[in-house]
């Protein structure tokens, strides 16, 4: 069995740690000539939440202030994103032949990751893990753990930066 990687997804959040995740997999894609995508994945607020600011905005009111923000939200996103993978491909060594795709999403982590993952028939999924403190060396991330157990492609994870912890 040989190694063969043509496309990775990377799953972030924009936390302090993302850059090194990012910079994971680009050193990865370069040395495999592979695809890096770069997902984000915005949680959907919780639906009783919502209830409560609908009875106050008014259903309709509620339904444009989303529809504006959300957009407006990923835009933000995708931008600082890009930037990050920028200064990351800075870093390296060796020249990213494929530009990073970026994608940004609402929905649950977990399953939208293994949506996109699925969706683009990826070899690897990479992930970071948050430091818990000391739980850290007891569980992962619920993200992490869901996309393990329910995935059947390779998932590298990396943990958060030693001196955080």
């Amino acid at each position: 069995m040989s190694v063969d990687i043509k496309t990775i997804l990377v799953a972030r959040d924009l936390s302090e740690d993302s850059s090194r995740v990012i910079r994971y997999a680009l050193e990865l894609a370069c040395k495999f000539h592979a695809q890096v995508h770069v997902l984000h994945v915005m949680p959907t607020v919780d639906s009783s939440v919502l209830n409560m600011v609908a009875l106050t905005m008014g259903p309709d009111n509620l339904a444009k202030f989303n529809a504006a923000n959300e957009s407006e939200l990923a835009e933000k996103t995708k931008q600082q994103l890009h930037g990050i993978i920028e200064q990351e491909k800075e870093l390296l060594a060796e020249e990213v032949l494929h530009p990073p795709k970026v994608e940004v999403h609402h929905g649950d982590p977990a399953p939208m990751i293994l949506d996109v993952a699925d969706r683009l028939d990826v070899d690897m999924i990479i992930l970071g893990s948050h430091s818990k403190g000391k739980l850290h060396y007891a569980f992962l991330g619920s993200v992490a753990e869901k996309i393990l157990r329910k995935t059947h492609r390779t998932v590298t994870i990396i943990p958060p930066r030693a001196d955080k912890q």
